[in-house]
């Protein structure tokens, strides 16, 4: 999906199909609704700089996001965490945010990886 920006300053983000249907077959009902509603709200605006943050270059789980940035999306009954890759657009070489994953940045359940992992393995596939 191409990228789109209605007000926002910040850049725009690249959405993989792909991911994100697989990304949100794993969510909870609650977390689809988040998803989505975040979705339509980065692909009308864009992101605003202001509510990314860095993600650890090295993680404490293995995990290797070093041009990565995450952004927290909260609604009434759930959150979940998008994950993103800072990257340059092939055509106007303008910053974009490429999606690697969303869920949850920190689970509970120790059988359920972090939005992190998932992004990790898709940078990193095979590791």
């Amino acid at each position: 999906m191409p990228a789109s920006r209605g007000h926002s300053t910040g850049p725009a983000v690249h959405l993989d199909e792909l991911a994100f249907a697989e990304d949100i077959s794993h969510a909870t009902a609650a977390g689809r609704r988040v998803a989505v509603d975040a979705r339509r709200e980065l692909e009308r605006d864009g992101v605003e700089v202001g509510k990314l943050l860095r993600c650890q270059a090295q993680g404490r789980d293995g995990t290797r996001l070093e041009r990565c940035v995450s952004c927290i999306c909260r609604r009434r009954a759930a959150s979940g965490e998008w994950v993103v890759e800072i990257t340059r657009d092939a055509n106007s070489a303008g910053l974009v945010l490429a999606y690697l994953a969303f869920g949850v940045g920190h689970p509970g359940k120790p059988w359920q990886p972090s939005a992190y992992q998932v992004a990790h393995q898709r940078l990193q596939p095979g590791e």
